[in-house]
């Protein structure tokens, strides 16, 4: 039986026929040697609710003082370690924000940029309005390195405060030159500061200066940012990689200061499809689980999340959605944080979780086509090896006993089959063997299969194989 080929990435292709298979919410991991398969392909982390907030639109979080500081339209609150939830005061609006922290001593100051304006959160704790001078332009973001809160605007300006302080010295400005046509971005990496624009991005670093602009310019990077929310990867506790979308629609990873494209053209499509709408739909984030270092990006319709391990791509989906529910995240109290789209309440990325906040977190793999093209083939059967027995205990309605589906497409992928369900085998039950019967005659595409799993139990395949048999028109 010849074995059937699974995906180690997503890659459904500009249409369904020229589908090169699909990862969604499940992900491969190399086993090495002496394992049962040299991949196995395992269930995305899930998601649990960590700390309930009763508000919606996480605009954005950082933590401060043993806290974290969580943003939400028109409010912000305080979220302590057990999950207990404080009202800080009213920050008026509903847009994304960003948030810096400095190191001032006893209490750090916290600054955050809305639509509105630059916001100080001291120590008394309610945001009160940052007074800003009136030769300086209105920021659109905020960083903190090497003790300044750091600012951009619009018109090109980059400014910093005081050292470890929330005043300005007007003179301490420069202006990002190269083909910028403005600023949308600080983001602080490596020790220097990443000025991101829509053409192009201006790196400072090297020694404090005395006079001016406290960083001098070390180079430039001829690729911009699709959008001021389409880059992440500096995140305090991640795995120190910057990757963002850039301006031409590809996702690149900093190597040096050279961009190094990582997208497929699979993403690249769909990026391209959300730029031309609106670039600020465009929104990156990161989260670790199981020794894997993973990089999402979500648009309206999809997420695209890439695993730094592996260097693979696979695709998160909600349930009744065809993105992911999650938007930003924050390493916190020793777990990776998430905004919930669809609720209130902050969400715990989880390896141990199989579903996403109490909705089903559905597994899905379709395999690359098998095919003999120009011939069709008989399929008078397939087995698929999966990790079995891993239900949970008798009594658990929706662990107890679950089940896979099974369907296929001898057309491409244009259209599945009803799906056959097999059980995966109740607790404890290790002989348990998936398989399917008769499914007929391929088309001269061959065979696709497609594989689901719903039920919230641990789920991993490790491959399948077909009986096949040749047949001439």
């Amino acid at each position: 039986m010849p074995d059937i080929a699974f995906p180690i990435s997503s890659r459904p292709g500009a249409s369904a026929q020229e589908g090169a298979g699909r990862l969604i919410n499940a992900y491969a991991e190399k086993l090495g040697d002496g394992g049962r398969a040299p991949v196995s392909i395992r269930r995305a982390p899930g998601l649990a609710a960590y700390a309930q907030t009763r508000l919606r639109n996480l605009r954005g979080a950082r933590l401060s003082g043993g806290r974290l500081l969580a943003a939400f339209s028109n409010r912000l609150i305080a979220v302590e370690a057990d999950g207990s939830v404080s009202d800080v005061g009213a920050l008026p609006g509903e847009r994304r924000i960003t948030l810096a922290r400095n190191n001032r001593a006893p209490v750090p100051q916290v600054v955050a940029v809305t639509e509105y304006g630059a916001v100080l959160i001291g120590p008394s704790g309610a945001p009160e309005p940052l007074p800003i001078p009136s030769e300086l332009p209105m920021p659109n973001s905020v960083e903190f390195l090497l003790g300044w809160f750091f600012f951009t605007a619009g018109d090109g300006t980059a400014y910093a405060s005081v050292l470890n302080g929330a005043t300005f010295n007007t003179l301490d400005r420069t202006k990002e030159q190269g083909r910028s046509a403005g600023l949308l971005r600080a983001i602080g990496f490596r020790g220097e500061l990443f000025l991101f624009g829509p053409q192009d991005t201006g790196v400072y670093g090297g020694q404090a200066q005395a006079n001016g602009f406290p960083l001098a310019r070390v180079t430039g990077i001829p690729r911009g940012l699709v959008g001021p929310w389409a880059v992440a990867g500096h995140e305090d506790g991640w795995s120190n990689e910057l990757i963002w979308v850039a301006d031409d629609a590809v996702v690149y990873k900093l190597s040096g200061y050279t961009p190094q494209r990582i997208s497929n053209h699979d993403v690249e499509r769909d990026l391209a499809a959300a730029a031309k709408v609106d670039p600020r739909s465009i929104e990156a984030c990161v989260y670790q689980s199981g020794g894997h270092a993973f990089w999402a990006v979500s648009m309206p319709g999809r997420t695209w999340v890439y695993d730094l391990v592996t260097e693979a791509w696979h695709e998160r989906a909600s349930h009744g959605e065809n993105r992911w529910r999650a938007t930003q995240s924050v390493k916190a109290f020793g777990r990776w944080l998430v905004g919930d789209r669809r609720g209130t309440a902050l969400l715990e990325v989880r390896e141990d979780v199989f579903d996403e906040a109490g909705e089903p977190l559905r597994w899905r793999v379709e395999s690359l086509p098998g095919e003999a093209f120009p011939q069709r083939l008989a399929i008078p059967r397939a087995d698929f090896d999966f990790v079995v027995g891993q239900a949970g205990a008798v009594g658990d309605v929706t662990r107890a006993n679950p089940s896979v589906l099974v369907s296929w497409s001898d057309d491409g992928g244009e259209t599945f089959s009803s799906p056959l369900t097999r059980p995966l085998g109740r607790q404890g039950e290790r002989r348990t063997r998936i398989n399917v019967l008769r499914t007929g005659l391929t088309g001269v595409q061959g065979r696709t299969w497609r594989l689901d799993v719903s039920d919230p139990v641990y789920c991993a395949l490790l491959g399948g194989a077909m009986a096949v048999e040749a047949r001439t028109e």
